[in-house]
């Protein structure tokens, strides 16, 4: 036996290294990817899960890559480009700016970007502010808007003026002959509506921030949604799963559809089988008792018939009163004699 257990031994001894080497890869290349760090440009220290294109393989998170092009990082996201200002990983967000509005010039955006679309994207969950900058092209002058024109992209036939707003702009807040042609988030704090100039262009050119996740990059991939674990920054985002909404949904709406069962069982005895019951009653303590009445009217009915009259021997009838002895006794000595 001790023969056959040492023989098993060695036979497994070659494999111990290479589970001692699955067990410790992991942790080994979760670390790798923590302190691998490159830079572009102003952009130093760009480390897990960003990494830049051409960075060797266990650097950072693919879905997390930009691309460094003139010495400036560049994110492509939502088929926009975007020059990356800046990276928090202690607030984890990032600063970016539409590549056309970077500089300070008068322009569009390079790709229009509402706020519901730039927060669909599981890789960068949520902005840090909600301020939009509008570009609104109108057919005729809107006198009102006339220090918001933007003298680039307006001329005879065509009037461009850009308007800030804390949300996506109503169809009946956009003047008439008027659509909106392109937008983009700001990190703009109030809602005044700037007049076209210096101050404008500098607002447009700080870009904005967004939140990077990369458990909420996680719960997309696996087809979950992603929520906020902790309100406090940075914010912790953590996969809602359905089976967890079931749970604490589940209670209540067994407690609903019992409680609304015995509501309306209850208004179903109260109003319909209450009166029904009580109609039925009523009925039948009203047929007994014209039953009744009808069979003593019957019986006395049958106790007012007259006494059958005796016959006479010709078939002719007398009418002689019953309660007459006197003719009763002529009557039977008639029917002697005969």
């Amino acid at each position: 036996m001790r023969i056959e257990a040492s023989a098993a031994f060695t036979s497994s001894r070659p494999l111990f290294p290479l589970f001692i080497f699955l067990f410790f890869i992991p942790g080994f290349h979760a670390r790798n990817l923590q302190q691998c760090s490159s830079s572009c440009g102003d952009l130093t220290n760009i480390s897990y899960p960003f990494r830049l294109q051409g960075d060797p393989a266990g650097c950072g998170d693919v879905d997390f890559q930009l691309s460094c092009q003139n010495n400036t990082a560049i994110l492509n996201f939502r088929g926009g480009k975007y020059y990356v200002k800046g990276i928090s990983y202690d607030k984890r967000t990032i600063r970016v700016v539409d590549v056309n509005l970077a500089h300070g010039t008068c322009g569009l955006p390079y790709k229009s970007l509402s706020m519901s679309e730039a927060t669909e994207d599981g890789r960068f969950p949520s902005l840090i502010t909600f301020w939009l900058a509008n570009f609104v092209n109108c057919s005729n002058t809107i006198p009102e808007l006339t220090d918001s024109k933007v003298p680039c992209l307006s001329g005879d036939t065509s009037h461009v003026y850009v308007n800030f707003s804390n949300r996506n702009l109503f169809g009946y807040e956009i003047p008439r002959n008027c659509k909106v042609i392109s937008m983009i988030p700001t990190s703009s704090e109030n809602e005044l509506n700037y007049p076209y100039n210096e101050t404008t262009l500098k607002l447009l050119a700080t870009g904005f921030d967004l939140r990077w996740s990369v458990e909420c990059r996680n719960c997309h991939t696996s087809g979950l949604s992603c929520v906020y674990k902790s309100n406090n920054n940075p914010r912790i985002f953590q996969c809602e799963t359905l089976y967890e909404d079931y749970k604490t949904l589940l209670p209540a709406v067994i407690a609903y559809l019992v409680s609304d069962h015995l509501i309306v069982k209850a208004l179903l005895v109260r109003f319909i089988l209450a009166p029904l019951v009580v109609f039925v009653f009523l009925l039948h303590k009203c047929l007994t008792t014209r039953k009744t009445v009808g069979n003593a009217e019957h019986v006395g009915d049958l106790q007012m018939l007259p006494k059958p009259v005796p016959c006479s021997p010709q078939g002719h009838t007398r009418n002689l009163p019953s309660d007459s002895p006197k003719q009763v006794l002529i009557a039977a000595s008639i029917e002697r004699s005969a």
